[in-house]
């Protein structure tokens, strides 16, 4: 696998491109706006860090650069619900970012992000996890979706 940004400096980037487009184009402001994105900030967190945790308690590799090194096929806690619980976490930050600074052109951004995640992480991950976990891994495809 040749990615060469990890996911969560391409999250950092978009969140930083977002925050800009906010003094480009005139923001919109409502009600509770700074209480929702604080908790799809916590949401996000609550899909990603467990996550984190699974692989240090299955002792299998977290790098996003090596995942032929993967030892372990982790699907317990949220990877029950979705095989790609770290970067929904991350998209979750994007999405926060978007309604906190209350730029419209965050959404085409988030888009954006998902986009190049799917393309540059996830689909050269699913292939190293099907050539590691074969029918094993083909099976939780079946049950468990990409992203929710």
């Amino acid at each position: 696998m040749k990615t060469k940004i990890p996911p969560p400096i391409i999250a950092l980037v978009m969140i930083a491109i977002i925050y800009l487009s906010s003094l480009i184009i005139e923001p919109i402001s409502f009600g509770y706006q700074t209480l929702i994105s604080i908790l799809v900030v916590l949401t996000g967190l609550a899909c990603a860090i467990p996550s984190f945790w699974l692989f240090a308690k299955h002792k299998t590799t977290i790098s996003p650069f090596i995942p032929s090194e993967t030892t372990v096929l982790v699907t317990d806690g949220m990877y029950r619900y979705s095989r790609n619980p770290m970067y929904l976490g991350l998209v979750l930050l994007t999405i926060a970012a978007t309604i906190f600074f209350g730029t419209w052109m965050g959404v085409v951004i988030v888009f954006a992000f998902i986009f190049l995640l799917n393309i540059l992480q996830i689909i050269p991950e699913e292939e190293a996890l099907l050539d590691i976990f074969g029918d094993e891994y083909i099976e939780y495809k079946k049950i468990v979706r990409r992203w929710i």
